[in-house]
């Protein structure tokens, strides 16, 4: 220890002849699994690092003037939180090499302030009950290199109506009530001589 005091006095006596503070030297604390914490101040930050038996950084912490930085290094992390997790920052950046899967047992709600674009490599399906699409106060563009297909019962375009009814019974209740409604329209502003409307059976 003396030897060290000596062989680090004169840039100790350096340093404070510029004003500075003289970095102290890393220590090292082995734990009995053989993994090993250490401790190092460079200028004014300080650095603590976690090394596993083999000597490969596990777990890293640098505290800085701006606030703590954390940095991890495992084969498995796991993250589990019984009532609310919360992540926020700046920005966000996720990866992986492989699958990704992400199951919600309620609903979600996505809202993007700004643009969204995806880019699939393969085929992108999406599944539901009902599926709507709108666009405003801009457009729709559907674009396919190949055949484009619409398979459904009824396709409709530009049409606000309801459906072509499939059968005459259909049609005919839908007549009969638009006849009733305009009968007790008619009622209501006072138009004269206005009878029950029969509508011919098929």
């Amino acid at each position: 220890m003396k030897d060290d005091a000596e062989k680090n006095a004169p840039a100790a006596a350096l340093a404070s002849a510029r004003g500075e503070t003289l970095a102290a030297p890393a220590r090292t604390i082995g734990l009995a699994s053989g993994r090993s914490i250490q401790i190092e101040e460079t200028g004014r930050e300080e650095h603590i690092q976690v090394r596993g038996a083999d000597g490969n950084l596990v777990l890293s912490l640098r505290l800085t003037d701006e606030g703590p930085v954390l940095s991890l290094s495992a084969v498995s992390l796991e993250i589990a939180a019984q009532k609310h997790l919360a992540l926020k920052s700046e920005t966000l950046a996720i990866q992986t090499s492989g699958d990704a899967t992400l199951d919600v047992g309620g609903s979600l709600h996505e809202r993007t302030r700004g643009s969204a674009i995806r880019e699939v490599g393969k085929a992108s399906i999406e599944r539901a009950r009902e599926v709507s699409i709108e666009a405003a106060p801009g457009g729709v563009v559907v674009k396919a290199n190949d055949d484009v297909s619409i398979t459904g019962e009824r396709v409709r375009l530009n049409s606000d109506e309801p459906p072509m009814p499939l059968t005459w019974e259909e049609h005919h209740a839908r007549q009969a009530k638009k006849l009733a409604a305009a009968a007790e329209r008619a009622h209501e502003i006072g138009v004269p001589g206005l009878g029950p409307l029969r509508i011919p059976e098929p």
